[in-house]
């Protein structure tokens, strides 16, 4: 998968949720059929447009306009489906797992392996219970834990006398049928990713209530109505009401969350079972430790007792600490960043944390460099520098100077940690290295310290909504100011005319009017760094053109600049900006009658040209309503900023 350091991979989010690809069945991707278009769709969005549109309507992709055969829909990618099930597999390191099945191995090798798997299941297992509740999924998950820790238990009471027995047992709980080596682990694999799934979107509902009910509402009215229902309005007042009970309702009040990253085995697991008050790392509930690889996808653990600020003793914040898997350092080519760099980016992206802590046990590398200024630059969060294992440094090197160690920072914008190799350990005085002030730090950087992780998921859910519910091409009667333009194409720009009525009904459905209006100019909202392409929210907004890099993802916009069909605009535009007026006091139907007596009277008609105008205006309107929806996306932007603002100030003076 190509991928840049910036970015996310290429082509691993869906374009019009922006949710990950996977390979759950409503995960998976599928691409448009036009070999020209590029843009990728997951199979429940798709099931989700058609919903929206109407079954009995032929899918349309709105992104290269394509009209697809009557029950045909976007194919799925089988070979980016092989791809991902390849790094899923070296993702969840079955590799190791089958050499221990396969071959010949010690009882305690397979012993951890079953341990450290059952481990992550039963991490998945609480948090799928307070998001999703009590399902077949959970009930599924618990049995297949009950059988891992029996297995578990066997195995260790009678080491070398079971092992064969037992490493067939488990090849057969974790891969159900196995027809060949990349059949095992599978059923453990689906079993996650389908709880990580359920997870992730039971977390994100929980956070915006509102703009979920609302987008459930609309596609029970699209269902039931020839009418299109939805509106802009709706849709910021959705989300303002959602980001106003982030601080003003303790309930729905959202954790903080601290991921920990690094190399593997520099003690990041021990790190977090440390802060979270885990002194015992054989208790089921502690993070898995090993020297090896033992974390294959990002593990949450809630901190019980809450973080509190150095500064200000009533400023507690409960947090959860994500144990993000770490990276093989011999994998890396240490003197170059490359594929293996830009996916763990990717992994630290998808964690999505509020406050990172790097943790590294000897000089910072090159690459750890760029995770610093990816953390800060791009996602605009906090890291925190923690280095482990000092007191084995101590042990190997008695003349070492702790104080020069706490110096030697190469990331002066950083703070610097210095840390046991196990925090827990009485061997050492604890005192005198910094888990202390590391405390202090992360209670101070905790409280108040989600804004840019709201910010970003409310922009999504904006643009999620927008692109699912708003982007299609029903908006309108299209087919009626086909038959306009066609019949208005005898002239010179005549066709244009129903172009440009069409645009005041795309407005009108969206709702873009004088309420839209007096609700936005409050926030007196500024666009930076963009260009309006339509003129539908130019007194809504100011727009300022700054001079600065950009961090705008395309990805947020549901196409890439440049790639709409854009037909017959600017001039003619212009042109009938004259005659417009007196059809825009008209509406509906009456329109097109306006628009056919005035130009269509004593012509001659030629049935070519008649044609290709009527398609070229279809296409045109389709055009501007992604336009619209690219416009409406990115001015929802300053809005969200603007009431997380006003939210945080108010919550300030209250303290």
């Amino acid at each position: 998968m190509t991928t840049t350091p910036s970015n996310s991979p290429v082509n691993d989010r869906c374009i019009t949720c922006l949710s990950s690809f996977g390979i759950q069945v409503e995960r998976v991707p599928c691409k448009c059929i036009n070999i020209k278009c590029s843009r990728q769709f997951c199979a429940q969005c798709i099931n989700q447009i058609q919903a929206y549109n109407g079954n009995e309507r032929p899918f349309r992709c709105m992104y290269c306009l394509q009209d697809y055969p009557n029950n045909s829909l976007p194919e799925e990618n089988q070979l980016l489906i092989v791809q991902l099930w390849n790094e899923i597999r070296m993702k969840y390191n079955i590799k190791h797992t089958q050499n221990l099945l396969l071959n010949s191995c010690h009882w305690t090798d397979i012993s951890n392996d079953i341990d450290c798997r059952r481990r992550h299941l039963m991490n998945l297992i609480t948090l799928y219970e307070r998001f999703c509740g009590r399902t077949q999924y959970l009930f599924a998950a618990e049995n297949f834990v009950n059988q891992l820790t029996e297995l578990f238990h066997s195995l260790n009471g009678n080491s070398d006398n079971h092992l064969q027995k037992c490493k067939d047992m488990y090849q057969q709980l974790i891969s159900a049928i196995v027809a060949n080596e990349n059949d095992i682990g599978v059923m453990y694999i689906n079993l996650c990713e389908r709880l990580q799934l359920d997870i992730s979107e039971a977390e994100y509902c929980s956070m915006f209530p509102k703009i979920n009910t609302k987008m459930n509402e609309w596609l029970h009215e699209q269902g039931s109505t020839k009418e299109f229902q939805s509106k802009i309005l709706d849709l910021f007042q959705a989300i303002e009401q959602d980001l106003n009970n982030q601080w003003r309702n303790p309930y729905l009040a959202t954790r903080t969350k601290i991921g920990v990253i690094g190399f593997t085995g520099v003690g990041k697991s021990s790190l977090v079972n440390y802060l979270l008050g885990i002194r015992y790392f054989a208790n089921d509930d502690a993070a898995p430790v090993s020297t090896t690889r033992s974390t294959y996808f990002p593990l949450q653990f809630d901190r019980q007792e809450p973080l509190v600020s150095p500064y200000d003793p009533k400023k507690k914040t409960l947090v959860t600490f994500v144990d993000i898997p770490g990276v093989d350092k011999d994998n890396y080519s240490l003197t170059d960043t490359g594929h293996e760099d830009d996916v763990y980016l990717d992994e630290i992206r998808k964690a999505d944390c509020d406050v990172y802590i790097l943790v590294y046990n000897e000089a910072l590398h090159i690459q750890q460099k760029d995770w610093i200024s990816y953390i800060e630059e791009c996602l605009k969060r906090k890291c925190v520098l923690v280095r482990s294992k000092v007191d084995t440094a101590c042990v190997t090197a008695s003349n070492i100077d702790i104080e020069q160690l706490r110096l030697e920072n190469p990331m002066k914008s950083q703070p610097n940690f210095l840390v046991a190799c196990d925090p827990s350990s009485d061997a050492y005085d604890m005192m005198s290295f910094d888990m202390p002030l590391l405390m202090k730090e992360l209670g101070h950087l905790a409280y108040d310290t989600c804004s840019n992780r709201i910010h970003a998921l409310a922009h999504r859910t904006v643009a999620r909504a927008i692109n699912t519910v708003f982007r299609r091409g029903y908006v309108l009667n299209v087919m009626r100011y086909k038959i306009a333009a066609g019949f208005a194409s005898i002239i010179p720009f005549g066709d244009q005319l129903p172009r440009y009525l069409s645009r005041g009904n795309i407005r009108d459905a969206f709702g873009i009017n004088d309420n839209l209006r007096q609700y936005l100019a409050p926030f007196h909202l500024i666009v930076r760094n963009y260009q309006l392409q339509t003129s539908a929210y130019k007194e809504y907004v100011e727009v300022q053109h700054i001079q600065t890099n950009s961090k705008f993802d395309s990805k947020w916009v549901g196409r890439t600049a440049g790639a709409a069909l854009i037909v017959g605009g600017g001039l003619a535009d212009d042109i009938f900006r004259v005659a417009a007026p007196a059809a825009t006091v008209l509406s509906g139907a009456a329109r097109t009658v306006f628009t056919v007596a005035t130009i269509g009277i004593g012509a001659v008609i030629s049935a070519g040209v008649s044609a290709w105008s009527a398609v070229d205006s279809g296409k045109h309107i389709f055009s501007y309503i992604n336009r619209v929806c690219d416009d409406t996306i990115m001015i929802a932007d300053p809005l969200i900023v603007t009431i997380i603002e006003r939210e945080r100030e108010n919550t300030s003076s209250q303290h």
